[in-house]
């Protein structure tokens, strides 16, 4: 419906905006549009706007299997909708971890902020950088590799005819219990001081994605296994 720039503001604005729609289970006029979250160790989930809400930074889905009914927290649902909330579901806390963009990779996959990207270009170095969206509440902004002193706006990227090729995320050392938004893990992730070795070894922990482990020699074992991450 709405052609916006969705970061973590501009998704928190939308929840408190169609709070009622959400409440109801009422979607005909919601804003269209899709997100990941990490369902579970090694596991990302997908969701509709309208499948999930905000409780301040914590990220809610409703969830209709009845496995998920200890999960549930009536206390948050109560707090966001009032008791005007009936038939939704078990509200679980998941971590947000990107929305789709209208862009596509070399290979015809959705990129989601949150994605890294190996971009590549005949006479250029490769180089892996992670994708972000930078804009107000309103949707004004940019789909952008949020760089040390700019932005490199994904669009452009495109115009000038760069290969993009997604292989991984930035979800990786997560934490459920500490609040990380997207775009200060993409900033964390293009970091401009690191070293060589430390953006292969960045790199490398993208590709085994969700992950909680913190340790690096955890995803290099993973990696000597030739074990394979379904983190699409």
């Amino acid at each position: 419906m709405i052609e916006m720039v969705i970061s973590d503001v501009t998704l928190k604005y939308l929840c408190q905006k169609y709070r009622h729609d959400i409440g109801m289970g009422t979607n005909k006029f919601l804003p269209g549009m899709k997100v990941r979250y990490v369902a579970a160790n090694k596991k990302f989930g997908y969701a509709y706007f309208g499948d999930f809400f905000f409780f301040g930074d914590d990220f809610y889905v409703w969830e209709q299997d009845d496995k998920y009914a200890e999960d549930h927290n009536q206390d948050v649902v109560e707090a966001v909708f009032g008791d005007k909330c009936e038939g939704r579901g078990h509200a679980r806390r998941v971590l947000f971890a990107g929305v789709m963009t209208p862009f596509k990779d070399c290979n015809g996959e959705n990129i989601y902020t949150g994605d890294v990207i190996q971009i590549e270009k005949e006479n250029e170095m490769t180089k892996s950088l992670a994708i972000g969206a930078w804009s107000l509440e309103d949707g004004k902004g940019e789909y952008c590799f949020i760089l040390d002193n700019h932005n490199w706006e994904l669009e452009s990227c495109i115009r000038q005819h760069y290969q993009l090729t997604r292989v991984g995320t930035v979800f990786f050392q997560l934490d459920a219990s500490d609040y990380i938004g997207v775009n200060q893990r993409v900033m964390e992730f293009n970091g401009w001081r690191d070293t060589e070795e430390e953006r292969q070894e960045k790199v490398l922990m993208a590709k085994y994605t969700p992950n909680f482990d913190q340790e690096f020699w955890k995803y290099r074992g993973l990696e000597i296994m030739g074990v394979e991450y379904d983190w699409r």
